[in-house]
C-alpha cells in the first residue's frame, strides 16, 4: 500500500505527493442537493470533505452531510446557481462530517493482504478514478436534461441521448419543472462514482435521493464491488469509514479553531452511540435497525448548556456579528446524524437490480461496526496509526491483536470524545467476475420535526426560535422516523407516493417597486404516475407562496395560498432596495388510497429542500420606468428619509445607499448643501438592463470622490432628459443624520 496524504501534514509511508487541488482534478466532485441532506461523492472514493478543504473558507467547497443542505461556494453548485453575495452566507454552515470514505480490504490465495484506502485525508495509491457508463447499465433509459433557470447551465450529465460523460461524476436527474417524476421507480438524483484498484477490484458507488418532504432526510448508497481481475481474493471485506462532527458547525465561525489539527472535546463534543451496543440506552425504535448516530452533547466544563451549540455573539468574528444572519443564542450544531444497514443479503435480490451477486460468508452484518476515540492526528484514520496492511485489514475486520482492538459488540463510549466509527462488511469470497454489493443509508434528524403545528418544518427558522435547545432531543426521534422512511423506500423497489412537481417561477420588479411572481399553468396538466389513466391523475390543486427576507435557507413565511387558474403573485409587502427570496411550491388533492395499499395519502406538498425550490440570490425590487415617471406624473421620493446609523432608517447590510425614485429613465440629478454649494450630481442615462428603472441611487459621495457628506439637510434638483419633458425640474430636500 502506497498513500497519497491529502492536505497539509507529511506523507506517512507515501512515496507520492499530490497537492490536493491536483488530486481534485483527477477526482471529480459532485454534490448530491436534492433532498435536505447533502453530500458530495469524489471518484476516488472520498464522500463530503476532505482534509485540505476543512481550513479556512475553502471548508466551504463542498457538502459534508450538511442537513439542511445550505448555499456551498465552488463546484457544481455555484455554476448552477450563480455566484454568492458575499461568503457571510458561511456562518449558518451546517456540515456535520468531516468526511467520509471506503475502504476495501482484500487478501489473496497466497495469504497477501492489501487495502484500498479512500477517506478524507489519505487516499492509496492504487486507485484510479474512473467515470461510469450510464449508457451501458441499469440506468440508460433514465434521466432528464435539466437546466438551472438562474443561468442557463445544464445541471445534470446523462440522459438517453446525452454526449459521454468524461473525467466526471454521472449524475442523474429523475426529475425536472412541472412534472412528476418521469419515472417513479427510482429515486429523483442518483450520483454514481466508480474506481478502481490494484488488486482489480472496481468499486461503483451510487447515492440515491428524493426532494418529496417525506423524503428528503436521508441518502441511500448502494455499493458494489466487482473482482475484475484474475485472482481468487477470498475474504474480502468493504469498510465504510467516517468522522462525524455535529458540534463543529457551532465553532465554525468563533474564536476556537475546529480544524483537523483541533481534536480536543471542547470542540467536538459529541455523543456516540450504535443501536446494537450491549448498553444502547437510545431511542427504542433504534433497536434492531443497525445505525451508528452522532449528535452533540453538552460540554461538562462549559457552565452554560451548550447542548444544540447556541451562537455567542461576543465569540465570534466581526463580519459575523455584523451580517446580522447569526442570530444569539441560535442553534449551529442541532442534528442527529447516522449510517444504518439497509440490505446486505442478495438471496432475497436487490432493489431494482437484477445481477447476481455472492453472499457474504457471515449472514450477521454489517460484520464489525465499531468506534475509536480520537485523540491525535495519528489515530484519524485507524485505531491505530500507521499500519501495515495486514494490520489495518485485521484492525478493521475486528481480528486485531492490539490491545486497542476493539471487541464486538463494541459498548458505546460513556462520556464526550471525538471520534471516528466504521462499518465493516463480509466477507465475501470473490473469483473473477464475482460481485458484492451493500445497501445503506445515510439518516438525519432533528428537533423540528416535532415543533410545529403540521406546517413545512423549517429546520433553519426553528434552530432561530428561544426555545429550540429544550427541543433538540426530539431530533432522535426523527432519526428513527426518517430511517423507518428509508427502509420504507428500499423495501418497497424505490416506488413511494410522489410529491408534485417543482414550479419554474420567476420574480421580476414592477412599477411600484414590489417584486411580482410569476409561473405557468403546466405543472396543472402534470399526472400523477400513481394514478396514471384515472380520474385522479391530475392532482396539482394549487401553491403556496413562501417568503424568506434572510436567506435562501430561510427562516420561511407562507404568504398566500392560491388555487389552480392563477399564475402570478404581486407581494406587496415587499419594499424596494430589500432583500427577498421566494420557494412557489405547489400542492395535489391527496388520495384515500395509495397503489391498491389502502393507505391514504394526504395532500403533499413539492420540494422545499432542493435549490432548483427556490431562489438563491436575493430579489431585491425596484421602481420600473414608465412614461408616467418621464413627464414627472408621480411625485419624485428619496428613500430613506432621514437617513440615520440605525438599522430602521437605512438599508441592510450597513448601506449608505440613498434613492430617488420616480424620475425619468434619462435624467440629472444634483445635490446641494442648505448654503447652496454643489457636492453630488447624479445620472441616470438609459440603462442595457431591462426592465429600465425609475429610480437611481446615490451613495453619498461627494463630487471629488474625496469623502462622503456629513450631517445636514440637502436640496436636490432632477432635470428631465426625456424628450417630452426634456428641461422640466422637480426639487425637493432630505435629511442625512450621522
Amino acid at each position: 500500500m502506497r498513500i497519497v496524504r491529502i492536505g497539509f501534514w507529511p506523507v506517512v509511508l507515501a512515496l507520492l505527493f499530490l497537492p490536493c487541488s491536483l488530486w481534485a482534478q483527477a477526482a471529480p466532485m459532485r454534490n448530491l442537493t436534492r433532498g435536505l441532506l447533502w453530500s458530495g461523492y469524489r471518484s476516488n472514493g472520498i464522500q463530503g470533505k476532505t482534509e485540505g478543504m476543512t481550513r479556512s473558507w475553502t471548508r466551504l467547497w463542498d457538502a459534508g452531510l450538511m442537513y439542511p443542505g445550505a448555499p456551498i461556494l465552488e463546484g457544481d453548485f455555484e455554476d448552477y446557481w450563480g455566484v454568492k453575495e458575499s461568503i457571510d452566507f458561511a456562518d449558518r454552515s451546517t456540515h456535520t462530517s468531516q468526511g467520509e470514505g471506503i475502504y476495501v480490504l482484500t487478501k489473496d490465495e497466497n495469504g497477501f493482504y492489501n487495502v484500498s484506502m479512500s477517506n478524507p485525508r489519505i487516499v492509496t495509491e492504487d486507485i484510479v478514478p474512473m467515470t461510469y457508463d450510464a449508457s451501458a447499465g441499469p440506468e440508460k433509459d433514465l434521466g432528464v436534461r435539466t437546466v438551472s433557470p438562474a443561468t442557463g447551465a445544464v445541471t445534470a450529465n446523462y440522459w438517453p441521448g446525452a454526449p459521454p460523460v468524461v473525467n466526471d461524476v454521472t449524475e442523474i436527474h429523475n426529475f425536472d419543472y412541472n412534472r412528476y417524476i418521469p419515472n417513479d421507480t427510482q429515486p429523483e438524483e442518483i450520483l454514481i462514482t466508480q474506481w478502481g484498484t490494484e488488486t482489480g477490484i472496481v468499486v461503483t458507488r451510487k447515492a440515491k435521493a428524493w426532494g418529496y418532504p417525506d423524503y428528503d432526510d436521508f441518502i441511500i448508497q448502494e455499493v458494489i464491488l466487482e473482482n475484475t481481475g484474475t485472482k481468487q481474493l477470498n475474504d474480502t471485506y468493504l469498510s465504510f469509514f467516517n468522522l462525524p462532527r455535529v458540534s463543529r458547525a457551532g465553532h465554525m465561525w468563533t474564536g476556537w479553531t475546529s480544524g483537523w489539527e483541533d481534536v480536543s472535546t471542547r470542540v467536538q463534543d459529541d455523543w456516540f452511540k450504535y443501536s446494537e451496543a450491549p448498553n444502547f440506552d437510545g431511542h427504542a425504535d433504534l433497536r434492531g435497525k443497525k445505525i451508528q448516530y452522532v449528535y452533540d452533547g453538552d460540554y461538562p466544563f462549559d457552565q452554560a448548556d451548550d447542548t444544540g451549540e447556541p451562537a455567542r455573539l461576543a465569540e465570534a468574528p466581526g463580519n459575523v456579528r455584523n451580517s446580522g444572519l447569526l442570530k444569539e443564542g441560535q442553534l449551529r450544531a442541532f442534528q442527529y446524524i447516522g449510517l444504518a444497514l439497509l440490505d446486505a443479503d442478495p438471496t432475497d435480490g436487490f432493489a431494482q437490480d437484477d445481477e447476481v451477486y455472492v453472499a457474504p460468508k457471515n449472514s450477521d452484518q454489517p460484520a464489525f461496526p465499531f468506534w475509536w476515540q480520537i485523540r491525535s492526528l495519528d489515530d484519524i484514520d485507524t485505531p491505530e496509526h500507521p499500519m501495515s496492511d495486514e494490520e489495518i485489514y485485521l484492525e478493521m475486520t475486528g481480528q486485531g491483536t492490539r490491545p486497542i482492538s476493539p471487541k464486538h459488540p463494541q459498548d458505546n463510549p460513556t462520556e464526550l470524545m471525538n471520534m471516528g466509527f466504521a462499518q465493516t462488511y463480509g466477507p465475501y469470497d470473490l473469483g473473477p467476475g464475482d460481485k458484492a454489493k451493500v445497501v445503506v443509508a445515510w439518516v438525519a434528524g432533528t428537533g423540528a420535526e416535532f415543533a410545529s403545528s403540521g406546517e413545512t418544518v423549517d429546520i433553519f427558522g426553528w434552530s432561530r426560535q428561544p426555545g429550540a435547545q429544550a427541543q433538540v432531543s426530539d431530533g432522535e426521534r426523527a432519526l428513527a422516523q426518517h430511517l423507518d422512511r428509508a427502509r420504507f423506500a428500499y423495501a418497497n423497489n424505490y416506488d413511494i407516493p410522489d410529491a408534485p412537481p417543482d414550479i419554474r417561477f420567476t420574480v421580476e420588479s414592477d412599477e411600484d417597486g414590489n417584486n411580482l411572481l410569476s409561473w405557468s399553468a403546466d405543472a396543472e396538466a402534470a399526472e400523477d404516475p400513481d394514478y396514471m389513466g384515472t380520474a385522479e391523475a391530475r392532482d396539482v390543486a394549487g401553491y403556496r407562496i413562501y417568503r424568506s427576507e434572510l436567506t435562501s435557507m430561510g427562516p420561511w413565511e407562507l404568504l398566500v395560498d392560491l388555487q389552480t387558474g392563477t399564475h402570478s403573485y404581486k407581494d406587496a409587502s415587499s419594499l424596494a432596495g430589500f432583500s427577498y427570496w421566494y420557494s412557489v411550491r405547489s400542492y395535489d388533492t391527496g388520495h384515500a388510497d395509495w397503489n391498491g395499499t389502502g393507505m391514504a395519502i394526504p395532500s403533499l406538498e413539492s420540494g422545499h429542500g432542493a435549490p432548483e425550490t427556490r431562489t438563491h440570490l436575493q430579489s431585491i425590487p425596484f421602481v420600473v420606468a414608465s412614461d408616467k415617471k418621464d413627464r414627472f406624473e408621480d411625485p419624485v421620493i428619496v428613500v430613506p428619509n432621514p437617513f440615520r446609523l440605525d438599522d430602521i432608517h437605512r438599508y441592510p447590510g450597513g448601506s449608505e445607499e440613498i434613492r430617488f425614485v420616480n424620475v425619468p429613465r434619462r435624467c440629472k440629478i444634483s445635490i446641494f448643501t442648505v448654503s447652496g454649494d454643489l457636492v453630488a450630481v447624479v445620472d441616470n442615462p438609459v440603462r442595457t438592463r431591462s426592465p429600465i428603472r425609475g429610480e437611481t441611487s446615490w451613495n453619498q459621495v461627494v463630487l471629488n470622490f474625496a469623502s462622503k457628506v456629513s450631517t445636514g439637510k440637502y436640496f436636490f434638483v432632477v432635470e428631465s432628459l426625456m424628450p417630452g419633458s426634456e428641461g422640466e425640474k422637480k426639487t425637493g430636500t432630505f435629511m442625512i443624520v450621522k
